[in-house]
């Protein structure tokens, strides 16, 4: 029977990873791939030539790669993959379940160990430390990771008995939080969305006779799928714009926001497929398509202005803030209109 239930999560297992390689191929579209790549050469440069003017024994060095090495130890999950059936079909195997959880800590730690690798090799120029004391470092990372993740294991069994609504849950928000990444990209299966009305933003619902119009910013501001989504990643464009004294730099960086931005806002044009009400008004097919652009219009618009203010302030040469005009009108006008047609 332990092999059944071994063979029951490897099943499940395998059929997340298929999944995941599925939705994985609209998000890596061409557009995607070929502005990250941009990105990646272009931080790469700028950190070679940032290495190449260090002093030796730079202090903030060693400060920044003190938090980083805090922060990545926050990447990377316990993957259970327990159902919500499972607390009455597997209750008799409970000793089988809870082997399944400790071999799951290791299997869990295939991605905390990638991004250690990574993260360390990266930020060992930074610090001069010889290549034994860096293993060290490395290791060291993977082991606490090891730790902080068992002990998370063993936190859901109490008295010998495992408790599974926590754990149901806990795996319900992991799986969640992965499929809201790729829903940003193509429709879920399987995704839960949640509601939350904010009452101080009551005064933004339009009272539109457009009932498309009224039901995507309603959906807009009370979804946490799109606001906080929006809001994370204005905030850290008007960051890229503030704190990167790079104007090209904090420029691109801005407008690769502004490009995600667009792209999970995308998808609030089917927010309300699902409303067979909605099928029943006489409106043309056409109303809700240009309901969901005035919406990603107003916003990128904002945005843009926004960003054009403050680049106006930071920037040494000015005349690259009226790119900001340029990239909110194709972002905002020309290019929701092509993408909302296909879908």
């Amino acid at each position: 029977m332990a092999k059944d239930i071994e063979s029951l999560f490897a099943m499940r297992r395998a059929k997340w990873r298929t999944q995941n390689l599925k939705y994985l191929r609209y998000v890596l579209n061409d557009h995607f791939v070929l502005v990250l790549m941009f990105l990646i050469g272009f931080l790469a440069y700028q950190y070679a030539a940032f290495l190449q003017k260090m002093p030796e024994h730079w202090l903030p060095g060693y400060i920044i790669s003190f938090f980083v090495s805090l922060l990545i130890l926050f990447i990377g999950q316990l993957a259970t993959f327990v159902e919500t059936a499972d607390q009455l079909f597997l209750l008799a195997k409970e000793q089988a379940v809870q082997r399944h959880l400790k071999a799951a800590v290791k299997k869990s730690m295939v991605l905390p160990i990638l991004v250690i690798f990574v993260t360390v090799t990266i930020l060992s120029p930074l610090v001069s430390l010889p290549f034994p004391v860096v293993l060290v470092w490395m290791i060291g990372l993977i082991g606490i990771k090891y730790g902080l993740l068992f002990r998370q294991s063993q936190s859901f069994i109490a008295h010998q008995l495992i408790q599974w609504q926590p754990l149901i849950n806990y795996e319900r928000n992991r799986q969640n939080k992965i499929l809201k990444i790729f829903s940003q990209f193509t429709d879920v299966k399987g995704l839960k969305q949640t509601a939350k009305r904010r009452k101080y933003l009551d005064w933004l619902i339009p009272k539109s006779k457009q009932a498309y119009d009224y039901l995507f910013i309603r959906t807009f501001l009370r979804s946490g799928d799109y606001f906080m989504l929006i809001l994370r990643l204005t905030a850290l464009g008007i960051l890229s714009l503030v704190a990167i004294d790079n104007d090209l730099f904090s420029l691109l960086l801005a407008l690769l926001f502004n490009y995600l931005l667009v792209f999970q806002l995308l998808p609030i044009s089917q927010s309300q497929d699902y409303q067979m009400l909605a099928r029943l008004y006489p409106i043309k097919g056409d109303a809700k398509l240009a309901a969901a652009a005035s919406v990603i219009r107003r916003l990128i618009l904002l945005i843009s202005g926004l960003q054009l203010v403050i680049s106006l302030v930071t920037f040494h040469d000015i005349r690259l803030a009226g790119i900001f005009i340029l990239s909110g009108l194709f972002l905002g006008v020309i290019y929701p209109k092509l993408k909302l047609k296909t879908r």
